[in-house]
């Protein structure tokens, strides 16, 4: 028995040491690289460089790989996925930007605006004008009316020319209405057109003897909203385009001038006329 349980403890103290040694080895095949067979493997490993991202890491703010980028600060504002040399460009609403791509295109497009208001005014101001030329009593009216339609026409066509194409397109626009949205270069016309159509049947009923004071009251009123209207939209025009309404508004601030002095002159007449009529002298 002593002789059996003896061999038994040198069998399992020799397989302890076996299976150590073999331990031993795999530890340090694996720290030469070497897998469990004894071949050598190579890892390839990348080096990241600061601010580069691990293939399949998504970056913050942006979806899945693959998916469009999601600005930050911009909810559900999803761009295209950039491809290598390329960058993303987004048009801009229609609220006074320039779309990305076409500079100075917003700008154009708000001159034209501008000159198409402007000419719808200076074109009435010579319709009533013209009238006032043909009915006025007096020649100092009679002469103002034609300095009107001198002084506004150079200016008017100026404007015409600046507008182009936008006030065919409201022409042809009766309805008000482009692509969904209002047209006010159209609807301002409109107005336009109305005021004018008041103004002359306004005007059409007065008695010759009280054609004058009416015809230069209403020249008055005209000049001082043309000389508002001026003031703010120079401040939407471009410079060069404000340097033509700056021309525009002094014409405009002279002719009220000499308007309200031809009305005051008016005034001084009829009350002469009146106290003639009550001493009972002609």
């Amino acid at each position: 028995m002593r002789k059996m349980f003896g061999g038994l403890v040198i069998v399992f103290g020799l397989c302890a040491v076996s299976l150590a040694q073999d331990n031993n080895a795999a530890a340090q095949a694996g720290a030469a690289g070497q897998g469990p067979t004894g071949r050598a493997e190579t890892r390839q490993t990348t080096q990241v460089q600061p601010g580069q991202v691990q293939p399949g890491q998504v970056q913050p703010g942006q979806g899945q790989p693959g998916q469009g980028q999601v600005r930050p600060g911009q909810p559900g504002q999803v761009l295209q996925p950039v491809q290598p040399g390329q960058t993303n460009q987004i048009n801009q609403n229609q609220f006074g930007q320039n779309q990305q791509g076409q500079p100075g295109q917003q700008g154009q497009r708000s001159d034209q605006e501008i000159a198409a208001c402007i000419h719808c005014e200076c074109a009435n101001e010579i319709a009533v004008a013209k009238l006032g030329e043909q009915k006025a009593q007096s020649e100092e009216v009679k002469k103002f009316a034609q300095q009107m339609v001198r002084d506004h026409s150079p200016g008017c066509q100026e404007m015409q020319q600046l507008a182009g194409q936008l006030l065919n397109q409201g022409q042809q626009n009766r309805g008000g209405e482009q692509g969904g949205r209002l047209d006010w270069v159209s609807i301002k016309k409109q107005i336009g057109e109305q005021c004018l159509a008041s103004v002359k049947q306004e005007l059409s009923k007065k008695p010759s003897h009280d054609f004058d004071r009416c015809f230069m009251g209403q020249q008055i009123t005209a000049h001082m909203k043309v000389i508002d209207e001026l003031k703010v939209l120079r401040n939407y025009a471009s410079s060069d385009l404000q340097q033509k309404l700056d021309k525009e508004l002094q014409t405009a601030q002279h002719h009220l001038e000499m308007a309200k002095k031809i009305e005051e002159k008016l005034g001084d007449h009829s009350q002469e006329r009146v106290s003639r009529k009550t001493d009972g002298t002609k």
